[in-house]
Protein backbone atom coordinates (compact mmCIF):
# COMPACT_ATOMS: atom_id res chain seq x y z
CA UNK A 1 0.00 0.00 0.00
CA UNK A 2 2.86 2.24 1.07
CA UNK A 3 4.23 1.71 -2.52
CA UNK A 4 0.95 2.50 -4.62
CA UNK A 5 0.43 5.56 -2.42
CA UNK A 6 3.90 6.95 -3.41
CA UNK A 7 3.59 6.34 -7.02
CA UNK A 8 0.37 8.11 -6.92
CA UNK A 9 2.10 11.07 -5.00
CA UNK A 10 4.73 11.35 -7.58
CA UNK A 11 2.20 10.97 -10.41
CA UNK A 12 0.41 13.97 -8.84
CA UNK A 13 3.61 16.00 -8.56
CA UNK A 14 4.47 15.64 -12.01
CA UNK A 15 0.95 16.68 -13.21
CA UNK A 16 1.43 19.54 -11.06
CA UNK A 17 4.92 20.67 -12.47
CA UNK A 18 2.92 20.25 -15.91
CA UNK A 19 0.06 22.44 -15.27
CA UNK A 20 2.56 24.69 -13.82
CA UNK A 21 4.83 24.98 -17.01
CA UNK A 22 1.80 25.29 -19.46
CA UNK A 23 -0.14 27.70 -17.79
CA UNK A 24 1.44 30.73 -19.03
CA UNK A 25 -0.55 29.90 -22.40
CA UNK A 26 -3.81 30.07 -20.64
CA UNK A 27 -3.28 34.18 -19.50
CA UNK A 28 -6.14 36.45 -20.89
CA UNK A 29 -5.09 38.63 -23.73
CA UNK A 30 -4.77 42.22 -23.30
CA UNK A 31 -7.44 44.37 -23.42
CA UNK A 32 -8.41 46.20 -26.55
CA UNK A 33 -6.76 49.75 -27.31
CA UNK A 34 -8.86 52.14 -25.85
CA UNK A 35 -9.85 55.60 -27.87
CA UNK A 36 -10.88 58.67 -25.51
CA UNK A 37 -12.63 62.08 -27.12
CA UNK A 38 -11.98 65.63 -26.77
CA UNK A 39 -13.60 68.41 -26.95
CA UNK A 40 -10.32 71.56 -26.64
CA UNK A 41 -10.33 75.30 -27.20
CA UNK A 42 -8.84 75.62 -30.26
CA UNK A 43 -6.35 78.40 -28.66
CA UNK A 44 -5.27 75.75 -26.41
CA UNK A 45 -4.12 73.11 -29.63
CA UNK A 46 -0.14 73.53 -29.25
CA UNK A 47 -0.43 72.97 -25.02
CA UNK A 48 -3.20 70.33 -25.43
CA UNK A 49 -1.06 68.29 -28.07
CA UNK A 50 1.85 68.10 -25.55
CA UNK A 51 -0.71 66.95 -22.78
CA UNK A 52 -1.73 64.46 -24.88
CA UNK A 53 1.68 62.89 -25.10
CA UNK A 54 2.17 63.02 -21.61
CA UNK A 55 -1.19 61.26 -20.93
CA UNK A 56 -0.91 58.70 -23.54
CA UNK A 57 2.26 58.21 -22.14
CA UNK A 58 1.30 57.16 -18.85
CA UNK A 59 -1.59 55.32 -20.07
CA UNK A 60 -0.07 52.15 -22.60
CA UNK A 61 -2.74 51.20 -24.84
CA UNK A 62 -4.48 54.58 -24.64
CA UNK A 63 -5.09 57.20 -27.30
CA UNK A 64 -6.72 60.63 -27.53
CA UNK A 65 -8.75 61.71 -30.67
CA UNK A 66 -9.08 65.27 -29.82
CA UNK A 67 -11.23 67.86 -31.93
CA UNK A 68 -10.07 71.88 -31.64
CA UNK A 69 -12.94 73.99 -32.27
CA UNK A 70 -14.32 77.40 -31.16
CA UNK A 71 -16.07 77.65 -27.81
CA UNK A 72 -19.79 78.57 -28.95
CA UNK A 73 -19.51 75.23 -30.88
CA UNK A 74 -18.42 73.18 -28.27
CA UNK A 75 -21.32 74.44 -26.21
CA UNK A 76 -23.68 73.31 -28.76
CA UNK A 77 -22.17 69.64 -29.63
CA UNK A 78 -22.28 69.06 -25.26
CA UNK A 79 -25.96 70.21 -24.99
CA UNK A 80 -26.82 68.46 -27.90
CA UNK A 81 -25.99 65.28 -25.70
CA UNK A 82 -22.90 64.21 -27.22
CA UNK A 83 -20.68 61.86 -25.06
CA UNK A 84 -17.14 63.55 -24.73
CA UNK A 85 -14.88 62.05 -22.36
CA UNK A 86 -12.86 65.45 -21.90
CA UNK A 87 -13.73 68.56 -22.62
CA UNK A 88 -11.07 72.05 -22.16
CA UNK A 89 -12.66 74.94 -22.89
CA UNK A 90 -14.28 78.56 -21.64
CA UNK A 91 -15.63 78.33 -18.28
CA UNK A 92 -18.26 80.99 -19.33
CA UNK A 93 -19.26 77.95 -22.00
CA UNK A 94 -19.80 75.51 -19.45
CA UNK A 95 -21.44 77.62 -17.20
CA UNK A 96 -24.83 77.12 -18.44
CA UNK A 97 -24.08 73.44 -19.22
CA UNK A 98 -24.86 71.74 -15.59
CA UNK A 99 -26.62 69.17 -16.17
CA UNK A 100 -24.66 67.62 -19.43
CA UNK A 101 -21.30 68.06 -17.24
CA UNK A 102 -19.86 66.94 -14.54
CA UNK A 103 -18.45 69.99 -12.02
CA UNK A 104 -15.84 71.37 -13.87
CA UNK A 105 -12.31 72.03 -12.71
CA UNK A 106 -10.45 75.39 -13.61
CA UNK A 107 -6.94 74.42 -15.17
CA UNK A 108 -5.64 78.29 -16.47
CA UNK A 109 -6.83 81.44 -16.99
CA UNK A 110 -5.45 83.41 -19.98
CA UNK A 111 -6.05 87.07 -21.21
CA UNK A 112 -6.30 89.72 -24.49
CA UNK A 113 -3.75 90.81 -25.96
CA UNK A 114 -3.17 92.30 -30.03
CA UNK A 115 -0.99 90.49 -32.38
CA UNK A 116 0.42 92.63 -35.53
CA UNK A 117 2.65 91.00 -38.24
CA UNK A 118 6.60 91.65 -37.37
CA UNK A 119 8.11 95.00 -38.30
CA UNK A 120 4.00 96.24 -37.14
CA UNK A 121 2.92 97.77 -40.57
CA UNK A 122 -0.30 99.67 -39.86
CA UNK A 123 1.81 101.54 -37.19
CA UNK A 124 -0.69 99.87 -33.80
CA UNK A 125 1.18 101.12 -30.44
CA UNK A 126 -2.02 100.78 -28.06
CA UNK A 127 -5.41 99.95 -28.18
CA UNK A 128 -6.62 103.07 -29.18
CA UNK A 129 -4.46 102.74 -32.66
CA UNK A 130 -7.28 100.16 -33.95
CA UNK A 131 -9.67 102.77 -34.47
CA UNK A 132 -6.98 104.31 -36.64
CA UNK A 133 -7.63 104.52 -40.76
CA UNK A 134 -5.98 101.78 -42.66
CA UNK A 135 -5.98 99.50 -39.39
CA UNK A 136 -7.29 96.12 -40.84
CA UNK A 137 -8.30 93.86 -37.47
CA UNK A 138 -9.16 90.10 -37.55
CA UNK A 139 -11.65 89.38 -34.70
CA UNK A 140 -13.68 86.53 -33.45
CA UNK A 141 -17.36 86.48 -34.76
CA UNK A 142 -19.90 88.16 -32.33
CA UNK A 143 -21.17 84.64 -31.36
CA UNK A 144 -17.42 83.07 -31.03
CA UNK A 145 -15.92 82.87 -27.40
CA UNK A 146 -13.34 84.93 -28.54
CA UNK A 147 -15.21 87.34 -30.16
CA UNK A 148 -17.19 88.12 -27.26
CA UNK A 149 -14.18 88.75 -25.04
CA UNK A 150 -12.61 91.27 -27.90
CA UNK A 151 -15.84 93.24 -27.93
CA UNK A 152 -15.71 93.22 -24.02
CA UNK A 153 -12.46 94.73 -24.57
CA UNK A 154 -13.33 97.07 -27.38
CA UNK A 155 -16.56 98.40 -25.10
CA UNK A 156 -14.65 98.77 -21.93
CA UNK A 157 -11.67 100.95 -23.92
CA UNK A 158 -15.07 103.14 -25.71
CA UNK A 159 -15.89 104.15 -22.05
CA UNK A 160 -12.80 106.51 -22.27
CA UNK A 161 -12.01 106.70 -25.86
CA UNK A 162 -15.94 107.60 -26.86
CA UNK A 163 -18.65 106.02 -29.15
CA UNK A 164 -16.39 107.31 -32.05
CA UNK A 165 -13.76 104.33 -31.02
CA UNK A 166 -16.21 102.06 -31.62
CA UNK A 167 -17.62 102.91 -34.61
CA UNK A 168 -14.45 103.23 -36.49
CA UNK A 169 -12.93 99.40 -34.68
CA UNK A 170 -15.90 98.01 -35.78
CA UNK A 171 -15.39 99.63 -39.29
CA UNK A 172 -12.08 98.30 -39.61
CA UNK A 173 -12.49 94.84 -38.94
CA UNK A 174 -11.83 92.85 -42.05
CA UNK A 175 -11.67 89.03 -40.75
CA UNK A 176 -14.12 87.62 -38.62
CA UNK A 177 -13.75 83.94 -37.24
CA UNK A 178 -15.48 81.36 -34.70
CA UNK A 179 -11.81 79.48 -33.53
CA UNK A 180 -9.34 81.40 -31.93
CA UNK A 181 -6.66 80.03 -34.34
CA UNK A 182 -8.48 80.81 -37.66
CA UNK A 183 -8.44 84.16 -36.07
CA UNK A 184 -4.72 84.18 -35.90
CA UNK A 185 -4.02 83.08 -38.73
CA UNK A 186 -5.68 86.19 -40.48
CA UNK A 187 -3.05 88.29 -38.87
CA UNK A 188 -0.92 89.07 -42.13
CA UNK A 189 -2.58 87.64 -44.89
CA UNK A 190 -6.24 89.24 -44.42
CA UNK A 191 -5.42 91.77 -41.00
CA UNK A 192 -2.53 93.83 -40.02
CA UNK A 193 -3.67 93.41 -36.32
CA UNK A 194 -5.59 91.28 -34.27
CA UNK A 195 -7.37 90.49 -30.76
CA UNK A 196 -6.96 87.55 -29.46
CA UNK A 197 -5.14 85.47 -26.56
CA UNK A 198 -1.91 86.30 -24.80
CA UNK A 199 -0.77 82.60 -24.93
CA UNK A 200 -0.93 82.70 -29.00
CA UNK A 201 2.29 85.40 -28.80
CA UNK A 202 4.60 84.07 -31.47
CA UNK A 203 7.37 85.95 -31.44
CA UNK A 204 9.21 84.45 -34.74
CA UNK A 205 6.12 85.64 -36.67
CA UNK A 206 4.16 88.07 -34.65
CA UNK A 207 5.09 91.71 -32.36
CA UNK A 208 2.63 91.86 -29.41
CA UNK A 209 0.89 94.99 -28.08
CA UNK A 210 -0.31 94.42 -24.19
CA UNK A 211 -3.88 95.81 -23.55
CA UNK A 212 -4.23 98.02 -20.39
CA UNK A 213 -5.30 96.25 -17.43
CA UNK A 214 -7.97 98.73 -17.25
CA UNK A 215 -9.32 97.19 -20.41
CA UNK A 216 -7.93 93.69 -20.67
CA UNK A 217 -10.43 90.67 -19.84
CA UNK A 218 -9.30 87.61 -17.76
CA UNK A 219 -10.84 84.43 -18.88
CA UNK A 220 -11.09 80.99 -16.63
CA UNK A 221 -10.78 77.80 -18.68
CA UNK A 222 -11.67 74.71 -16.97
CA UNK A 223 -12.18 70.71 -17.75
CA UNK A 224 -14.87 68.45 -17.21
CA UNK A 225 -16.39 65.18 -18.32
CA UNK A 226 -19.72 64.73 -19.89
CA UNK A 227 -21.91 62.77 -17.61
CA UNK A 228 -23.08 60.38 -20.49
CA UNK A 229 -19.08 60.23 -21.06
CA UNK A 230 -18.32 56.20 -22.04
CA UNK A 231 -14.48 56.84 -20.78
CA UNK A 232 -15.68 58.95 -17.86
CA UNK A 233 -12.71 57.43 -15.50
CA UNK A 234 -10.07 57.74 -18.04
CA UNK A 235 -11.63 61.52 -19.11
CA UNK A 236 -11.05 62.58 -15.33
CA UNK A 237 -7.83 61.09 -15.01
CA UNK A 238 -6.66 62.86 -17.99
CA UNK A 239 -8.44 66.26 -15.95
CA UNK A 240 -5.97 65.50 -12.80
CA UNK A 241 -3.39 64.85 -14.79
CA UNK A 242 -3.73 68.93 -16.17
CA UNK A 243 -4.73 70.57 -12.86
CA UNK A 244 -1.37 68.69 -11.30
CA UNK A 245 2.22 69.71 -11.37
CA UNK A 246 3.09 68.11 -14.49
CA UNK A 247 0.19 69.95 -16.54
CA UNK A 248 0.29 72.99 -15.21
CA UNK A 249 3.88 73.02 -16.25
CA UNK A 250 3.04 71.95 -19.90
CA UNK A 251 0.45 75.20 -19.88
CA UNK A 252 3.15 77.28 -18.49
CA UNK A 253 5.29 76.93 -21.34
CA UNK A 254 2.57 77.56 -23.43
CA UNK A 255 2.31 80.89 -22.00
CA UNK A 256 -1.13 80.44 -20.01
CA UNK A 257 -1.87 81.82 -16.41
CA UNK A 258 -1.77 79.60 -13.22
CA UNK A 259 -6.04 78.66 -12.83
CA UNK A 260 -7.95 80.42 -9.46
CA UNK A 261 -7.32 79.63 -6.46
Amino acid sequence: MRSFTTSRLAAFVAAAGLLAFVAPATVQPAAADTEITALVASNAQGAFTDLIKEFEAKHKGVTVKAEYLGGATIGKRIDGGESVDVVLVGSTVLDPLTARVDAPTPVLQNKETILVPKGNPAKVHSLKDLGNPGVKISMGTPTSAVGKLASQVIQKAAGDYGFDFLTAVRNNISAANEKGSDVVDAIGPKANAGITFASDVNPAKFDDIPIDDKYNVVSIYSMTVTKNAKNAALGKQFVALVAGPEGQAVLRKWHYMAPPK
